[in-house]
């Protein structure tokens, strides 16, 4: 916990307290990028959330290192990947870099963030904001929310450890509070009313009442968000435990409306995600794409074309949207898995045209349909896989001049397999004489 420090003092935080809570590597890593700082005479920070849950004793599974520099902060990450390697992906429009470190391990994280402290400004609501190089204190007051708003500073090494907190963070921690800054901060981006919703989910806080109404306020706004920077907030939302929470407080509150009329979630997603989250179909194997099913799971209440639509607005990538759009449809036709008269290849017939991801998403989500749960397996599992001895080839080498009629007699032949119809090469055989028979 930070130390209040005298009348006269600065309030710090006890460095001893990286180690204990990010591990033993990712603090040598903190020091080790101190040090490089402190032989520049460079002011360094360590800033945003990993200092906010730092101050709450919290140790996260996953951890983000993002470090603020007075000064240059490429040429700062570039000048210690040539001393210690790996590779830097600089921002030059935002000062910003990326050390992405030779390898990671254990508690050490894969890369490390370096951005230059900055003041912004907004040419227009909603759009990206013009920056300019400033100092630690301003760059805390163009942060989204108090809790953010806090830096530990690195260097030079006689600050070591002094706490920076101008706008109320440690307090706010305290209260359980999530707090915009300033009237206009959803408004300059309001890509933040996603991100108020996330961290009052995570952190169990509770929005601050104004914020709430400044919130409110803005949501018209979030139709002028483009749909690469809604989709970001998106992902990392599903990412988080009580996603569904999240995203039907979002729509409750009319934001997802504002991001398109179309988009809505049931309200049962935050059991749909968890399905999503834990269970494993029969056939799949380690490599499941937990997130694209998460993706799936939040259109559930959303036919194919506005599924489309939907996907079009936050930018989703080809591979996404066409598994968003294909999982649709079968949800479309799930009810009809429930015909017990159905022969194994009319099932085929039905599941054919469907991706494994789309397969997989419609087994998780028909938990309360065990017989069409079933068919969904026996299909993934045996069906599809099933094929006849006899090729095109075969028929080619008959004297069967090729047409439309050859994929009719493979069909014939693979269904007759699946159910039980031919059990042999012999049986199938002789089903394909009589098919030739009944071309003449």
């Amino acid at each position: 916990m930070p130390n209040p420090g005298g009348a006269n003092d600065a309030p710090s935080f006890p460095l001893s307290e990286i180690k204990r809570l990010l591990g033993e590597q990712a603090a040598s890593l903190i020091d080790h990028i101190a040090q490089g700082a402190q032989e520049r005479d460079l002011p360094l920070y360590l800033a945003g959330g990993v200092v906010r849950d730092l101050i709450m004793g919290q140790r996260n599974v996953s951890i983000d290192l993002d470090f603020v520099v007075e000064g240059d902060a490429i040429s700062f990450a570039m000048s210690l990947a040539i001393k210690s390697g790996g590779s830097v992906q600089e921002y030059q429009p935002f000062g910003t870099a990326t050390w992405t470190l030779d390898s990671s391990a254990g508690e050490t994280p894969a890369h490390v963030d370096f951005a230059c402290a900055r003041s912004e400004t907004y040419s227009h609501p909603a759009a990206l904001p013009t920056v300019s190089p400033s100092d630690m204190q301003r760059d805390l007051l163009r942060r989204d929310f108090s809790v953010n708003a806090l830096a530990i500073q690195l260097s030079p090494r006689e600050r070591s450890g002094i706490l920076l907190d101008r706008c109320g963070g440690g307090d706010d921690l305290k209260l359980g509070l999530i707090r915009a800054l300033h009237q206009n901060s959803f408004v300059d981006d309001p890509t933040r009313i996603l991100r108020a919703a996330r961290y009052a989910s995570r952190l169990d806080f509770v929005i601050e009442a104004t914020t709430d109404e400044w919130m409110r306020a803005a949501l018209s706004l979030l139709g002028r968000v483009s749909g690469q920077r809604l989709q970001n907030e998106i992902d990392l939302i599903l990412r988080e435990g009580r996603a569904g929470e999240v995203m039907l407080r979002l729509q409750k509150m009319g934001a997802l409306a504002k991001i398109h009329p179309a988009f809505r979630v049931s309200s049962q997603l935050p059991e749909l995600l968890e399905r999503c989250n834990e269970l494993r179909p029969p056939w799949s194997s380690n490599d499941i794409n937990r997130q694209a099913l998460r993706w799936i799971a939040l259109f559930t209440e959303i036919d194919a074309d506005e599924a489309r639509s939907v996907c079009e607005r936050l930018a989703l990538r080809n591979k996404l949207t066409h598994s968003i759009v294909a999982s649709a449809r079968l949800a479309e036709r799930i009810s009809r898995l429930e015909d017990r008269s159905l022969r194994p290849s009319q099932v085929t017939k039905i599941l054919d045209d469907f991706a494994d991801t789309s397969l997989q998403a419609a087994w998780l989500l028909s938990v309360e349909r065990p017989y069409a749960q079933d068919l969904i397996a026996a299909y993934a599992t045996e069906w599809r896989q099933r094929r006849a001895t006899t090729t095109g080839n075969d028929l080619k080498a008959r004297g069967i001049a090729p047409g439309p009629h050859y994929r009719r007699i493979l069909d014939r032949l693979r269904f007759a397999w699946i159910d039980g119809d031919a059990r042999s090469v012999e049986e199938e055989r002789q089903l394909l004489q009589k098919l030739l028979e009944d071309l003449d």
